[in-house]
């Protein structure tokens, strides 16, 4: 379930296209913002949210892309929302084109996909397991 505060009133909730089908929420700009090629912003959503599970357990979320941003250059950058964070749901985004681009308020943003919360208890160890690729990163598997 996800529990929405509009946090002003320019704020609107987050939809859902296609129920059943799509991963995540789509959210909105509570203003409008113009951002400068290759600048950035802070983008104001107007609401508060609270993630839990059909269960009941708490749940964090994920923003991400929306094609439509994206096609137009315009990508976020961060987006991890904690299951206890209660405040403002900001939006960092990035102009990647080479002209200055619009987001007004009431536009789509973002996607917020809930993700459970996997962390856990830590433990330091002298070992661990082997696996097949070991240390292996940055392109080791070839191309």
């Amino acid at each position: 379930m996800l529990k929405v505060k509009l946090l002003s009133p320019s704020a609107k909730a987050p939809t859902i296209a296609h129920p059943g089908e799509d991963l995540g929420y789509d959210i909105y700009s509570a203003e409008t913002v113009t951002l400068e090629a290759r600048g950035h912003a802070i983008v104001s959503t107007g609401i508060a949210v609270e993630c839990t599970s059909p269960k009941g357990e708490a749940m964090g979320a994920l923003l991400r892309d929306k094609s439509s941003m994206a096609a137009r250059r315009l990508v976020l950058t961060g987006g991890v929302i904690d299951a206890g964070y209660r405040g403002e749901i900001k939006v960092l985004i990035e102009n990647l084109g080479d002209l200055p681009a619009t987001i007004r308020a009431g536009d789509k943003l973002a996607n917020l996909i809930p993700y459970p919360v996997l962390t856990g208890e830590i433990q330091a160890v002298d070992d661990l397991n082997e696996s097949s690729r070991q240390g292996g990163g940055f392109g080791s598997s070839g191309r």
